[in-house]
């Protein structure tokens, strides 16, 4: 039979935002609703007028509703989440149906267990025609689920941007924030959702709100990876130098998904704020294509954000072409962290022999010792790198033991 009315839209955003550490803010995702639940996979356990509404609304039988309604069923009834005829028969978009219910005296804004509202449940699928009639009749079209999603969330979610257009010009607060913060026009720029942004740009959105880590839409889209919609909240003034709480500019955010059209338009736009950064990102992460922009836009290749250098990031991370472009960028081959690592120590310490082999070749000196006292050898060693180690014993010439 039916379960809950789940909450609409984007997996991709329940997903999350990639973690760009070491930051002083966790990159936590923009809370949205997450994919209706199967309304066939609650079985009813007993036949009654009421059970029978709630299988012929979810079904869209129209005579069977109104048998059931004739014998007397509670258009109310509800399933074990909650969820009613109406709430049913709204999510999958029987219009003939829930006019038939209001009709009835269904309760037009009983929510399900989620806090989800019929017209929540219609809005999440782009049911504009029932989102229509029900907002005639006058549901509420503000009303939030327990999560603070509402409607027009909902809708911008899932793309619906018919749906987003008639909420915004029918009483609806584009501008509303669920309880991470997130608005509408972030959730849909993070889910690469152009249709549903230029819907909210039109209705009246604010660019620039931030949710409560300080993140804007144009960090969203910028995570998400969709350059024509950072173009269009640019287009619309967005603060190209917004910051996040851990001082993050959308520069970032593309980076470290190696996002090269993103960071392509950013730069255009004339963003330089975070550049060192978003280039640590991006060889840490190993997107060629990235790091070849950032390096064509002057990012300080020796520049040591949050305290380490991007060539010890690229060598942490296994990525032998960005070491190679850093070096060929003129990196500093024994450039330290805050903690005195070079870059050959890192690769040492995770056995990375290319990477090694590529230090080495530019200069990189054996001997340098971390504020610990290790050197890359030790730290090998200590690692049980034995193809390393057996590299460093003969450009020291030791004999084997």
């Amino acid at each position: 039979m039916i379960t809950h009315v789940g909450r609409c839209g984007a997996a991709l955003l329940a997903a999350g935002w990639l973690s760009l550490a070491p930051m002083s803010v966790a990159a936590q995702p923009p809370r949205p609703p997450v994919e209706p639940s199967d309304p066939a996979a609650e079985p009813a356990t007993v036949d009654t007028p009421s059970t029978r509404l709630l299988q012929a609304a979810m079904l869209g039988r129209i005579d069977e509703v109104r048998g059931a309604i004739a014998a007397k069923a509670d258009v109310d009834e509800t399933t074990p989440a909650g969820s009613t005829a109406l709430a049913a028969a709204a999510i999958h978009g029987h219009l003939a149906i829930v006019e038939a219910l209001l009709v009835a005296g269904a309760d037009i804004d009983l929510p399900d267990r989620t806090g989800a509202t019929p017209l929540y449940a219609a809005a999440s699928q782009g049911h504009t025609a029932v989102v229509a009639a029900l907002a005639a009749k006058g549901a509420d079209v503000k009303a939030a689920d327990n999560q603070g999603i509402t409607p027009a969330m909902a809708a911008a979610s899932a793309n619906q941007a018919a749906t987003v257009t008639f909420l915004a010009t029918h009483g609806a607060d584009l501008n509303t924030a669920d309880k991470q913060g997130t608005t509408a026009l972030m959730a849909a720029a993070f889910a690469g959702h152009l249709p549903a942004v230029q819907a909210l740009i039109d209705g009246g959105a604010r660019i620039d709100t931030k949710d409560q880590n300080g993140r804007t839409a144009l960090h969203a889209a910028a995570m998400g990876g969709d350059a024509g919609i950072a173009r269009a909240l640019l287009a619309k003034g967005a603060d190209l130098n917004a910051e996040d709480q851990g001082g993050l500019s959308a520069l970032a955010y593309a980076a470290s998904s190696g996002h090269a059209g993103v960071v392509q338009a950013l730069q255009g736009a004339g963003l330089k704020k975070g550049a060192d950064m978003a280039l640590a990102y991006a060889a840490r992460s190993c997107h060629e294509d990235t790091v070849k922009l950032l390096l064509a836009g002057k990012a300080d290749v020796n520049a040591r954000p949050a305290g380490k250098p991007a060539l010890s990031m690229a060598a942490a991370g296994g990525c032998e072409i960005a070491v190679r472009l850093l070096l060929d960028a003129g990196a500093t081959v024994d450039a330290t962290d805050d903690e005195g690592t070079t870059a050959l120590m890192e690769a040492a310490n995770v056995g990375l022999l290319p990477i090694v082999q590529l230090l080495l070749d530019k200069g990189a000196d054996l001997e340098v010792r971390n504020k610990s006292g290790q050197n890359a050898w030790l730290l090998a060693a200590m690692g049980q790198k034995l193809d390393v180690v057996e590299l460093f014993r003969k450009l020291r010439g030791e004999p084997k033991p």
